[in-house]
């Protein structure tokens, strides 16, 4: 295989990647992605895609799971079972991360090796370990449906998406996240789940945002009054 051809099949897995891993955001919500010691809280980046915020997670940890709120606020009915609920999908999200490390790894790195070679047992040998790997973490996708609030349809039609494009694989642990549904509302979850550092963040995004909508607004008017109290909710925030 040409050098050329090796980069145009590896730019096109990398852009299947990007491509199934990004969300277009509305202009009220936030994406709340994990890391091992918080969150990293993001808004999308500007500009504005057909009224949407471009999101992309970080490329280099598909095992992170995210998380998708809105504001203002609307309330959530039975917040402690869906923390519960959340919770246990977490936990079974975290024993199917490690397959999707591996899979970044394989098309990232054992792949152009395999490629640089050249050697066609190695290729072959590469396309059937990524296979057995994606068939392994849908085995336990699978098992864990049930902790993972997924029904038989649900995991039919995430095995379909990935075996029919392999590099979507890598973004299993994040496609399944945003399908639970979150544990609160934005103001507790800011309050109960981010640090001070992160719920800064959030309150410069609200800022910017609100302030937008603000502007579209009459000054004195109850939905503006209500759109600065719940900024300043966040932005009066102590740990």
């Amino acid at each position: 295989m040409f050098l050329q051809d090796q980069l145009l099949l590896m730019g096109g897995i990398a852009g299947l990647y990007l491509y199934d891993s990004a969300l277009l955001l509305f202009h009220n919500e936030i994406v709340l992605e994990t890391k091992r010691d918080g969150y990293i809280v993001s808004s999308g980046q500007a500009p504005e895609i057909v009224g949407r915020y471009l999101f992309l997670p970080n490329p280099c940890c598909p095992h992170r799971a995210l998380m998708r709120l809105s504001w203002p606020d609307n309330g959530v009915a039975d917040a402690r079972g869906q923390l519960k609920r959340w919770m246990r999908a977490r936990l079974a999200l975290s024993a199917i991360a490690p397959w999707a490390r591996m899979l970044l790894g394989l098309f990232f790195l054992g792949l152009p090796c395999a490629l640089w070679i050249g050697k066609d047992v190695l290729l072959l040998s590469w396309l059937v370990l990524t296979y057995l790997t994606i068939i392994a973490m849908l085995t336990q996708v699978y098992q864990y449906r049930q902790a993972l609030n997924l029904s038989p349809r649900a995991v039919a039609g995430i095995m379909f998406d990935v075996l029919l494009c392999a590099p979507f694989a890598m973004n299993i642990v994040r496609k399944i996240s945003l399908r639970q549904a979150p544990p609160s509302n934005l103001s507790n979850v800011a309050s109960s789940m981010l640090s001070a550092a992160e719920n800064a963040m959030l309150a410069e995004i609200l800022r910017k945002r609100i302030q937008v909508s603000l502007n579209l607004m009459e000054p004195g008017s109850e939905v503006s009054d209500t759109l600065h109290a719940y900024l300043a909710r966040f932005e009066d925030y102590k740990p």
